[in-house]
């Protein structure tokens, strides 16, 4: 029996590469005979470059970049060919800021904008941008600003592209934006929120980034503006565009104005690291994540992985922390295993994932040995 694991990460417990390790560990623990393929996936979250590293040979392109609050860092993204590889997170991203600097009315995407027109300087023609962990809702203010973009006020005056200033840009100086055949931009994401109003942007996701509520409420009327001014001067509507609110809105505002494509993020990594083929010569799929729920029917690693075994006939489990999903409507077919089903608490749960996984592996062995003995 070929047996493929293909999980995400267990959020704030364990990678993918060490939930598939406890997993195989706990399989082979009863049974060597199983031939086992580990494939760790991502959502197209940070993380991403990881995996991509894994499975594409790359080039690894360092770089000094501007942190979400302008400041100089180290950074990096990855080069194959013509295809560049770049993390929004890691010049734009949260984790590069205290909880005391985090405020998405002052962060900008600048950043990962310099990474852009460097990897274009190169000769990359495609660039896939991974937009998970942004600390911004500037639109892409501060990535369009490095492709050349101007905003401008009533007076004329020249915006900071930083998430305060939307609400006054009244005319965007396109006059010096770099050449749009010169590539395309894939937007890699797992959200599909349009830019503004109650499921927008700065309604769901800027609070987490240190937003109060009055300071919500300017950053989604300056999005509102911003998708204003845009449907004038270039006649696109950026607001409904699907995931146009991705990473604080940044796929509704380069949409309007580059060679955009916005791509779920879970379909894009299987795609560039070879996984359909390893599904289809599979007996078996083994997916999971931290937490099974309703947010994972939009995107997530787990559902696309559903999706394939289904559309292909593969027997499905998955290997879980928790599940409030329904088996039998949700996820019709799948069998489901939890640590919670072992552990004491949450916080067991969370500090010995790795044991549990084992223990599951095992009960995963002999469950399989039962199918082959039926088959």
């Amino acid at each position: 029996m070929k047996v493929l694991i293909s999980p995400d990460k267990f959020k704030g417990s364990l990678s993918a590469d060490e939930v598939c390790a406890s997993i195989k560990r706990g399989l082979e623990n009863k049974n060597k005979s199983f031939e086992i393929i580990s494939h760790p996936l991502a959502d197209g979250g940070d993380g991403s470059l990881y995996l991509i590293e894994k499975y594409i040979q790359t080039v690894h392109i360092d770089i000094k970049c501007l942190d979400p609050l302008s400041r100089q860092i180290n950074s990096y993204y990855l080069m194959s060919d013509n295809k560049a590889f770049i993390e929004l997170a890691s010049a734009s991203g949260h984790v590069l800021l205290s909880k005391e600097d985090q405020n998405p009315m002052n962060t900008s995407t600048r950043g990962t904008g310099q990474m852009i027109v460097d990897a274009i300087s190169k000769g990359a023609n495609q660039i896939y941008l991974f937009l998970g962990g942004s600390a911004t809702n500037d639109a892409g203010l501060g990535i369009l600003c490095e492709l050349g973009l101007r905003f401008l006020n009533a007076d004329s005056q020249e915006l900071l592209p930083v998430g305060k200033s939307l609400n006054y840009i009244h005319h965007i100086d396109t006059k010096n934006l770099i050449s749009n055949n010169k590539f395309t931009l894939f937007l890699i994401c797992d959200v599909d929120n349009p830019l503004y109003g109650e499921n927008g942007a700065a309604m769901i996701y800027a609070k987490q980034k240190g937003a109060s509520e009055s300071e919500i409420l300017w950053l989604d009327d300056g999005l509102k503006n911003f998708a204003a001014v845009c449907k004038k001067q270039t006649n696109i509507d950026i607001h409904n565009i699907k995931g146009a609110g991705a990473a604080g809105g940044i796929a509704g505002g380069l949409s309007a104005f580059i060679n955009c494509e916005i791509q779920q993020g879970s379909k894009t990594l299987m795609e560039l690291s070879g996984y359909y083929s390893k599904l289809q010569s599979a007996d078996v799929i083994i997916s999971g994540e931290g937490c099974l729920d309703h947010q994972s029917l939009n995107g997530k690693v787990t559902h696309a992985v559903y999706l394939l075994a289904k559309k292909h006939n593969k027997k499905i489990i998955f290997v879980v922390g928790t599940n409030t999903l329904n088996d039998h409507s949700d996820i019709p077919g799948a069998i489901v295993f939890t640590i919670l089903e072992h552990a004491k608490d949450n916080e067991d749960a969370i500090r010995n994932a790795s044991k549990y996984l084992e223990l599951i592996g095992e009960q995963l062995s002999v469950y399989l040995e039962s199918l082959e003995i039926a088959g």
